[in-house]
């Protein structure tokens, strides 16, 4: 019971016990003021009584008595009157039965009304001629005793109301800052650090919200030094400072990521860049105009590429530059490279320095299943047939086709459709074990495979894309997850969690959700053993929807992550706004922590700020034990890959 509610309680009690006692008070002290009133009647009445009965038994008309004793008794305010002689025979004796109407029987047996009896003795002259008794009736007192009562119960009930009503006006009022620094502890937990604004009048509480905002504040500041310098740290290993686009290393991780992540594309471009004779202008007109010249190439690189949805805007080496867009077509790549070109030569103009250099463009395409070297040797290529081309060359390599372009966009399509309607469709899991507690393993991450007319098993990377560009990730997702929660029902003994992906697509379309939502409801405690994922592209492009997915996931006792997470500079950023449960680094990672110390260096403070929001990290694509030594220094909690096993 919360507090409110017991002082509420207390207050209540006492106040309905007070009131109870002065109910009962005036009850009974209006029944004994009724009964002295009765008793004061029936007397008044046998002394009055006992003047007229003297004069006609004193001359013996016992028949002149009893119409005297009748005139009086009719009027019905007396319950009996006895007339009795000098031995104390009854001479006249008449009786109303008491018949009290309008009050429950309760109330009368409760309060009973005592009717002492009037006494006065008759006599002519000298002569004692007998005795008068009378009793009044006791029906106009209960009667009025019973709507006292009444009226005083109301009134009682009506204050009862207004004095609770104010108990709660003042407990609100005086409770309001247990109420901001409950909301505050709720805040911390959530790893939110808020300000308690409102100051309370009472010293204990004013000490209390003190020491919440100063633990409030100290905790947020800590996380936010932690946020700054792993902030800062990603952006020295992978960030150029002179132009402040990502730098060589960071290319290679983001294109890396690129062509192995979960973003599914079908079609990819990469704008080489390189500036020649830059080393002769440096020479002769200082380095400042050599800068201008980066600059104004990274500049206008941001504006033409802005509205492109998949971009990475890299100075790959100290002269050149490489721009790589996504998810586009053909012409667009053609009319973006162009575009880029003439908007620096604009910009550069006529100027003597710029006179001194050569700028080539190059364009080569390339899809999500190629090699990140491969994508390199065309884009070498690209550059080098634009800077043979002419001066300031500028040339788009044609499109060769790749293995699976025979089948086609369409072909695609319908052998994806027709896996839907066949559900032809493999389920793997690959482990994710805990690298605190050898051999525990804390997941099993599922994949999908389609499989062909033939039986043959499709990696995900040959269809996914043209899935996605067809618009039909939503029921492949819906494929996926039933077969996952099917495995769940039909493997609870063994108590695994189960984890799956979910594509942006599916996280934004209505049906889906509505019938994942059914499909979660129907697994009641199995829920608890479920994990699900969303990538790190894919929560970036649409925050709103990833915390829908991860409100619905925990409301069933479900854990919620973030896959392929840690190149994309708003990665940190995110980690606080969504808090997940768990994040799987980008595999690309793990070649680069090994070679290079910094990149270890930015691992290990990205792993202490994740702990201390209670984030668990798992490092994926995990494959030598030298890998491995390097996670435990950095106390990664987990790993997956082909280390731990792989996928079946």
């Amino acid at each position: 019971m919360t507090l409110r509610n017991q002082l509420l309680s207390v207050i209540s009690v006492l106040f309905l016990a007070v009131l109870a006692a002065i109910l009962v008070v005036s009850v009974s002290g209006t029944r004994q003021y009724l009964e002295q009133q009765l008793a004061s009647h029936a007397q008044d009445a046998a002394t009055a009584m006992s003047v007229t009965l003297g004069q006609s038994l004193g001359r013996g008309d016992l028949v002149l008595a009893e119409a005297q004793v009748v005139s009086v008794f009719d009027r019905g305010y007396f319950k009996s009157i006895d007339v009795l002689g000098p031995n104390r025979s009854p001479l006249v004796h008449r009786v109303l039965p008491e018949k009290i109407e309008g009050v429950p029987n309760w109330f009368v047996a409760r309060f009973p009304i005592e009717t002492p009896a009037g006494e006065a003795f008759v006599g002519s002259g000298w002569r004692q001629l007998g005795k008068v008794l009378v009793v009044s009736q006791p029906t106009f007192a209960y009667q009025h005793l019973w709507q006292t009562s009444v009226q005083l119960l109301a009134w009682l009930f009506a204050i009862c109301v207004g004095a609770l009503a104010l108990v709660l006006a003042v407990l609100h009022f005086i409770l309001k800052p247990l109420r901001a620094i409950e909301k505050t502890a709720i805040d911390v937990q959530a790893k939110r650090f808020e300000q308690i604004t409102q100051r309370p009048q009472a010293p204990e509480l004013a000490r209390v919200v003190t020491a919440m905002n100063q633990m409030s504040r100290r905790v947020g500041e800590m996380l936010d030094a932690e946020t700054a310098k792993s902030q800062a740290l990603h952006k020295q290993a992978y960030e150029d400072d002179m132009t402040g686009l990502v730098n060589r290393r960071g290319f290679e991780l983001r294109l890396t990521e690129l062509l192995q992540g979960d973003y599914q594309f079908a079609l990819g471009a990469v704008v080489a860049l390189e500036v020649d004779d830059m080393r002769l202008l440096n020479r002769v007109h200082g380095f400042a105009a050599g800068e201008h010249i980066l600059r104004t190439v990274a500049e206008t690189a941001r504006s033409v590429f802005a509205e492109v949805p998949v971009v990475i805007l890299a100075r790959s080496n100290e002269f050149s530059f490489s721009f790589v867009v996504a998810d586009v077509t053909h012409p667009q790549v053609a009319e973006l490279a162009a575009e880029l070109r003439r908007r620096i030569m604009e910009q550069l103009g006529d100027q003597a320095p710029t006179e001194m250099v050569a700028i080539n463009i190059g364009a080569a395409y390339f899809r999500q299943q190629d090699k990140r070297s491969d994508v390199f040797a065309r884009a070498d290529l690209a550059v080098e047939s634009a800077r043979q081309s002419d001066r300031n060359g500028f040339v788009v390599l044609p499109d060769h086709p790749d293995e699976h372009s025979s089948l086609g966009s369409h072909g695609w399509r319908t052998l994806i459709q027709t896996a839907l309607v066949e559900n032809r469709w493999r389920l793997l899991r690959q482990p994710v074990l805990s690298l605190n507690v050898p051999s525990t393993v804390l997941q099993g991450e599922c994949m999908a495979r389609l499989v062909d007319a033939q039986g043959a098993l499709v990696p995900a990377s040959n269809f996914m894309p043209m899935a996605s560009r067809h618009r039909l990730m939503p029921e492949i997702d819906r494929a996926m997850v039933t077969l996952a929660l099917d495995y769940l029902k039909g493997n609870q003994q063994t108590q695994e969690v189960v984890a799956i992906n979910l594509s942006p697509q599916s996280m934004v379309d209505g049906d889906f959700m509505d019938w994942f939502v059914g499909r979660l409801n129907a697994l009641e405690e199995g829920g608890r053993r479920l994990a699900i994922e969303v990538s790190e592209f894919g929560a970036l492009r649409n925050v709103a929807a990833t915390m829908r997915v991860r409100d619905l996931v925990r409301s069933h006792g479900g854990k919620f992550g973030i896959d392929h997470f840690g190149l994309d500079p708003k990665a940190l950023n995110l980690l606080r706004e969504l808090l997940p449960d768990y994040v799987k680094l980008t595999g690309s990672l793990m070649e680069e922590i090994e070679a290079v110390e910094s990149a270890s260096e930015m691992l290990q403070s990205f792993v202490k700020l994740a702990h201390s929001l209670d984030v668990l990290v798992i490092a994926q694509q995990v494959e030598r034990a030298e890998q491995l030594a390097v996670l435990a220094r950095a106390e990664v909690d987990a790993g997956q890959g082909y280390y731990f096993g792989a996928p079946q």
